[in-house]
């Protein structure tokens, strides 16, 4: 089991939770909408686009637990085509002209 244990809350929140350590709080801490829960000793975040992403990316190689219902929204956020062109960017050919015409695009109904 990894030293940060991230899963979801009944209401759907991101919980975040780890050992006591002053690095980690600091770097939990750069993320915004984060709330302390001091009964329960843990973080929360709501689960919004972006935010686990944001999670993993601090906490890099620190050891971590992600429940398996997570896992599915990151594979899902990390494979999601990017909405920006450009380089290291993929664009879909336009359904309204150009080169590759129409091609991949139905409009009838299946």
């Amino acid at each position: 089991m990894g030293r940060i244990h991230i899963s979801n809350d009944p209401s759907g929140r991101i919980i975040v939770s780890f050992p006591y350590d002053p690095i980690l709080i600091s770097k939990i801490k750069t993320i915004d909408g984060r709330r302390w829960h001091p009964d329960q000793k843990h973080w929360s975040f709501p689960n919004r686009n972006g935010i686990l992403e944001k999670i993993l990316k601090v906490f890099g190689d620190e050891g971590i637990y992600l429940d398996p219902a997570l896992k599915t929204t990151a594979s899902k956020a990390r494979n999601a085509p990017s909405p920006l062109a450009g380089e290291g960017h993929t664009s879909l050919p336009s359904p309204l002209g150009g080169e590759g015409k129409g091609e991949g695009y139905s409009f009838e109904d299946h």
